[in-house]
């Protein structure tokens, strides 16, 4: 019963240009609209309480009446007309208290004018300075904003304008934003190198193991062929024998061989809306006629998602041949299900196999590099995980309950 193949990539296979990030969308102007009420809020409050009281205290200052002083006046009156004294000033305080009692009406009519003119001027004011300085404030945390979300997607080399000699505390921010990225991305390609290196290590103890059994053999064959042996003639069968245990491990280096120049030169994927049920269907028919046990597709709807269909025929090909192989005669159907999830297509393939002993997923999939299928090349499932990557999905095999394998592979919905 043939194992599944593990393997690992080769260093710097993952690794691709980042993609130029999209037009950033401006900072929302909650910021700003808040930073205004608040403003007006702080401005106009005091100011309205402010002008009440006035208005109150005026109101009550000038609701003095001249009913009394008149009363006064009339009195006064009287009196010099007994007496025969000139009333030519008493008139003209008459004159003087109508002049004041017509000043004190317009006053009480003016005054709510006055105060709610003030309080439209101190709003407008208030405003433009809230809008000014909303601006302001919002244009570095918008800036620092856009900042972050570039960040968020992997490209570390944005720079924010910063002086070399801070002035205030956003241009000290946005300086302790440039040394971040800086150091983020001086670790990335620390990180980066130790990968690589690590990736080395495993691929020269993964060939080594590969080169090594059929060299011992290679060896053992030239072994017999050149040991001497005088006191026989030469056997036919032996050196025939030989010549062809050569001929079968050179076959099986030649295959290796070709088998990581097709891994080295996988095409770029050319995105495009893609039918995935006709899709499957299409890997199922390929795989029906060679394998020991039925493949079936699970009914359900059409689904289309954006994608490489020849990167998509490679990966579910590669995960239904793992299956089929893995398969005895004996076993249950190999099963294919698509379930569309919130964000994302599931597709399952669930074999009834031997098995794993524990989950293999992310760098799981891509360590060791060996296969023990004579026609194996190891590179399966690394090339579905770089496909799967490619995607923007994932590949995980987990053992399945009752014996076999579950392969499950997640595309993102657009």
């Amino acid at each position: 019963m043939p194992p599944r193949e593990t393997s690992a990539s080769p260093p710097g296979l993952e690794d691709r240009q980042p993609l130029s990030p999209p037009a950033l969308r401006s900072a929302p102007a909650r910021f700003r609209r808040r930073l205004l009420a608040v403003m007006l809020a702080a401005g106009l409050v005091p100011l309205v309480l402010m002008g009440t009281l006035a208005q109150s205290a005026l109101e009550r200052l000038l609701s003095v009446s001249v009913a009394p002083v008149e009363r006064v006046l009339d009195n006064v009156s009287g009196e010099l007309e007994r007496r025969g004294i000139s009333q030519a000033p008493l008139d003209e305080a008459r004159l003087n208290l109508a002049q004041a009692e017509l000043a004190r009406g317009a006053l009480v009519r003016r005054v709510p004018l006055f105060i709610a003119a003030l309080v439209l001027v101190s709003a407008a004011v208030l405003a433009l300075a809230a809008v000014l300085l909303g601006r302001a404030l919002a244009r570095p945390v918008t800036t620092l904003t856009q900042g972050m979300a570039t960040y968020a997607r992997g490209d570390l080399s944005v720079r924010l304008p910063a002086p070399e000699h801070p002035r205030d505390e956003f241009q000290f921010l946005f300086a302790g934003f440039n040394r971040m990225g800086q150091e983020l991305l001086a670790q990335r390609e620390r990180l980066k190198a130790a990968e690589q290196i690590a990736a080395w290590q495993d691929i020269a103890r993964a060939l080594a193991h590969e080169l090594k059994n059929p060299l011992t053999a290679m060896k053992l064959s030239l072994a017999r062929l050149s040991r001497p042996d005088a006191a026989s003639p030469p056997d036919p069968t032996r050196i025939s024998e030989a010549v062809a245990l050569l001929q079968e491990e050179v076959e099986l280096l030649m295959r290796m061989t070709q088998s990581f120049s097709a891994f080295a030169r996988l095409p770029a994927p050319h995105f495009q809306p893609v039918a995935l049920r006709a899709l499957l269907a299409e890997v199922c028919a390929l795989y029906q006629g060679t394998s020991p046990v039925p493949v079936e597709l699970a009914p359900g709807e059409d689904l289309t998602l954006q994608a490489d269909p020849d990167g998509l025929r490679r990966l579910f090909g590669n995960l239904v041949k793992n299956a089929i192989e893995a398969s005895p005669p004996s076993a249950p159907p190999v099963r294919i299900t698509v379930e569309l999830q919130p964000t994302s297509l599931r597709v399952t393939i669930r074999d009834g196999g031997a098995g794993i002993p524990t989950v293999l997923e992310g760098a799981a999939l891509t360590r060791g590099l060996f296969s023990t299928k004579p026609e194996g090349s190891g590179l399966g499932l690394p090339i579905s995980q770089k496909i799967s990557h490619e995607h923007g999905g994932t590949l995980r095999l987990e053992p399945a309950a009752g014996g076999g394998t579950v392969a499950l592979v997640e595309l993102p919905v657009t």
